[in-house]
């Protein structure tokens, strides 16, 4: 994961904390664990649940942090 995320508070990237990405980290085992991952069906604004694919862990990765 980079170390840079973008905070949507601040509007600015800063350095991602560690809180966010323990969070992450954490969410890809309970993936991997299922072998499930989170997706996000765009013309709708739902979400999905895939079989598990790295590419929807890193697009989860590049969330926006949006609390203080």
């Amino acid at each position: 994961m980079d170390n840079k995320t973008y905070d949507s508070i601040e509007q600015r990237y800063i350095e991602t904390p560690e809180e966010l990405t323990n969070f992450f980290n954490e969410i890809e085992a309970v993936c991997k664990k299922y072998n499930l991952s989170i997706s996000h069906e765009d013309t709708h604004g739902g979400f999905e649940i895939k079989r598990y694919n790295l590419e929807n862990i890193q697009w989860l990765k590049n969330a926006s942090k949006d609390y203080k």
